[in-house]
């Protein structure tokens, strides 16, 4: 049988992804049960700072009976002595059930998939994709929208361009039909080949707008971080660009919240730094101050790409 890597978002299909949230929600309904994943490992492998991808798998995996093998950084792995990359995936692999790696380089979940006898799993690959955000993402929205995805209206505000998640999430909402509208600060809009993924899906729509016009009328606002510090490496990322995020970027205000219906909700992959005002926080429709299911997302992608019965 062949191994399910997620390398892309796009190498699961709808049918998978209605999976993983009939999966997610049965986790946050009934329970995770202590034996569902008992004497299986997963390694976490972030060669770039993470917390919530790490966390979420690592603890999703010891609340399901299993374990946990991981690093972050090359620092106290054979790398240091000059071990290939390739190599070091192949040990791990001898030793776990699953990747989940996040690596600075664009193509490392796929020179990852060439050396690894287990899943790899894309938590976050350069500049490209946070492949297994998309499930996530998914999972957290069914929790606090409480109704079906299909058809929503979703407002996105900030730099698509240059987000990971925003770049895997998209064409999956498009599986969705939903209707898109970007406010990308007039210089960061979604990559072409993610726009015509997203339209090949089935999305109903994707416009361009100023946030001022859409946000009274979205179900969801989704707010992309600004600066993508810990995701470039470091001196690459143009300073120009940089300025002209910082000028442009308004971060979301209770004044915008006035605006944003009162059944709707505001989304953002954190971190947060500076892209949401704090006096936001204590709003019912902000999300990311919110008890966020990442255990039982992550849990739920680990049993569907193992082949374990939920």
């Amino acid at each position: 049988m062949a191994l399910k890597h997620i390398v892309s978002s796009l190498d699961l299909t709808k049918a998978e992804y209605d999976e993983i949230l009939r999966r997610g929600k049965k986790f946050l309904t009934e329970g995770i049960s202590p034996d569902v994943c008992r004497g299986k490992v997963v390694a976490t492998l972030f060669f770039q700072p993470s917390t919530r991808t790490m966390m979420a798998f690592q603890s999703g995996m010891l609340r399901a009976g299993g374990g946990w093998i991981g690093v972050t950084g090359e620092q106290g792995l054979s790398m240091e002595k000059g071990e290939s990359f390739e190599d070091t995936i192949r040990e791990f692999s001898s030793f776990a059930d699953c990747i989940a790696l996040r690596h600075p380089d664009d193509n490392a979940s796929e020179r990852a998939v060439a050396s690894s006898f287990v899943p790899i799993l894309n938590c976050g690959g350069g500049s490209k994709e946070h492949a297994v955000s998309a499930a996530m993402i998914l999972v957290v929205l069914e929790h606090f929208l409480k109704r079906p995805l299909q058809g929503l209206r979703v407002g996105l505000y900030g730099t698509p361009q240059i987000n990971r998640a925003a770049k895997s999430i998209v064409p999956i909402l498009g599986m969705y039909g939903i209707d898109l509208v970007i406010d990308d600060l007039g210089n960061f809009p979604l990559p072409p080949e993610t726009e015509a993924a997203a339209k090949k899906n089935g999305i109903k729509s994707i416009t361009y707008d100023k946030l001022d016009n859409f946000i009274g009328d979205v179900d969801l606002l989704f707010v992309t971080r600004g600066l993508q510090k810990g995701i470039f490496p470091e001196g690459t990322f143009p300073k120009e660009k940089e300025e002209l995020i910082l000028k442009t970027y308004t971060p979301i205000t209770t004044e915008h919240m006035k605006k944003l219906r009162k059944d709707a909700y505001l989304y953002m992959i954190k971190p947060r730094i500076f892209e949401i005002d704090t006096a936001v926080d204590p709003d019912p429709r902000a999300i990311h101050t919110k008890r966020e299911p990442f255990v039982e997302a992550c849990l739920a992608v680990l049993t569907h790409v193992l082949g374990i019965a939920v």
